[in-house]
């Protein structure tokens, strides 16, 4: 009878030792997805972009930011959503073509024609 309970705690041990390496690549896989989450985040620069106008058309509202160094974004959301937010983080795209806003406003109307 000894050897039979020997033999059981051989395989206690055994399936312990299993179950502590499947623990530790199940936390490198996070650890290492983690990383990787945050490369892609860091790879595109963020800037914050304050709201500069917008524009009502049919059932779509069109909020248009502006950031730093002439960084120009413009968010397309339905009517529903409520009114555009006063600041956005936005893709930071320094030294863009400088623009002037009456300009951007008719470009977007003229696209809702």
């Amino acid at each position: 009878m000894r050897c039979s309970g020997v033999r059981g705690m051989d395989h206690k041990r055994f399936f312990l030792k299993i179950l502590i390496i499947i623990c530790f690549a199940i936390l490198f896989a996070f650890v290492a997805q983690a990383k990787v989450a945050e490369d892609d985040s860091t790879s595109q620069k963020m800037t914050t972009c304050r709201l500069a106008s917008q524009l009502l058309q049919g059932n779509t509202r069109v909020c248009v930011f502006v950031g730093a160094n002439h960084t120009q974004y413009q968010e397309y959301v339905p009517y529903d959503a409520g009114e555009c937010p006063k600041e956005y983080q936005c893709p930071y795209r320094p030294n863009e073509k400088p623009f002037i806003l009456k300009n951007v406003i008719k470009s977007i109307k003229d696209q809702f024609r």
